[in-house]
């Protein structure tokens, strides 16, 4: 015959308390890591090209669109949030974004980072020909 409901519940719930004690455990080597890549807010080096790749590899693109434009989620290019911002933000966001952890490293963050950046601005509405005519 089968465990009863609260013998599986019983189960379910230490189980469940390993898990939140792991999750404990290795909470504080993240953080670290976190730190290695930037000091005081600045940006680690990045490389833009290598920036790219990774945007489009981690699917950065099917919610920030391939420029970082935007679309279902919010616009990331010429963003002026800080790195240690956007790095807290990509490993533990708040919104519908998923959590990406420790799944991409500091360095890949630096360098998507160093994309972002490196996107021109959008020109002025106003010196578009067809825009200004309006």
């Amino acid at each position: 015959m089968g465990r009863s409901p609260l013998c599986r519940f019983s189960v379910q719930l230490v189980v469940l308390g390993l898990a939140v004690l792991l999750s404990l455990a290795v909470a504080p080597v993240g953080a670290q890591s976190q730190k290695s890549g930037a000091q005081a807010g600045t940006a680690p080096a990045g490389n833009i090209e290598n920036g790219r790749k990774d945007f489009i590899q981690h699917g950065c693109f099917s919610c920030h669109g391939f420029s970082g434009e935007g679309g279902a989620g919010p616009r990331l290019a010429q963003n002026p949030v800080p790195f240690q911002a956007f790095a807290q933000y990509v490993r533990r966001p708040k919104l519908t974004m998923p959590p990406f952890g420790i799944q991409v490293p500091d360095q890949e963050l630096a360098d998507i980072y160093a994309f972002l950046k490196s996107i021109p601005p959008s020109p002025d509405p106003k010196s578009i020909p067809l825009l200004a005519n309006r």
